[in-house]
């Protein structure tokens, strides 16, 4: 059993490692807006697609920055575990705008959902990691499907099957291998 003091250390370094994930979100907010600048500068991206993205991108800057001020403020890791989830939706919706607008299955954005499955194992949560791989891979898995339904003839359906069941197990394994890495530190 647990004594107050190393539960209170225990909660201290779980606040103070999502304080540092949220901080990390805002870096990756800039790194967006600065290839949204240059994606827009060069021509390469529409002016729908340009509005849309820094929509998309503003949020997460805002949702993180929430994100912080209330960890700061959390007395408990039941707190840090709601806030995170919230921040772990924004990332997976993220991700998925972001495999939509470039191209669903042909995207190089399904990088950007391993992002939520570090943040859940960052909290040492066995079934957080493991439910955030689930989320990420059927939100993937929708979003790929939707795009090569409304852009018919962009694809070949055997091609995305491939990459879905690919890519799905490649997340589920980045979950195991992401838990396991934190579960052995513990």
């Amino acid at each position: 059993m647990l004594d107050m003091g190393s539960e209170i250390r225990q909660h201290n370094n779980m606040r103070s490692n999502f304080i540092r994930i949220c901080k990390i979100h805002v870096v990756i907010g800039l790194l967006f807006t600065a290839q949204i600048i240059a994606y827009d500068a060069g021509k390469l991206i529409t002016p729908e697609i340009v509005l849309k993205r820094w929509l998309a991108t503003s949020v997460l800057i805002i949702v993180a920055s929430m994100c912080w001020y209330i960890a700061r403020l959390s007395d408990t890791p039941k707190e840090i575990h709601r806030i995170a989830w919230v921040l772990i939706a924004t990332d997976i919706a993220l991700a998925s705008f972001y495999v939509y607008t470039t191209r669903g299955m042909a995207s190089r954005a399904v990088i950007l959902f391993v992002i939520p499955i570090l943040v859940a194992s960052v909290l040492a949560k066995k079934g957080m990691v493991y439910l955030t791989a689930v989320a990420s891979v059927v939100a993937y898995s929708v979003t790929a499907v939707a795009y090569f339904v409304l852009n018919f003839n962009e694809g070949y359906k055997l091609e995305l099957y491939g990459e879905l069941g690919f890519y799905s197990a490649l997340l589920l394994s980045i979950g195991a291998i992401a838990w396991n890495a934190v579960r052995t530190r513990h």
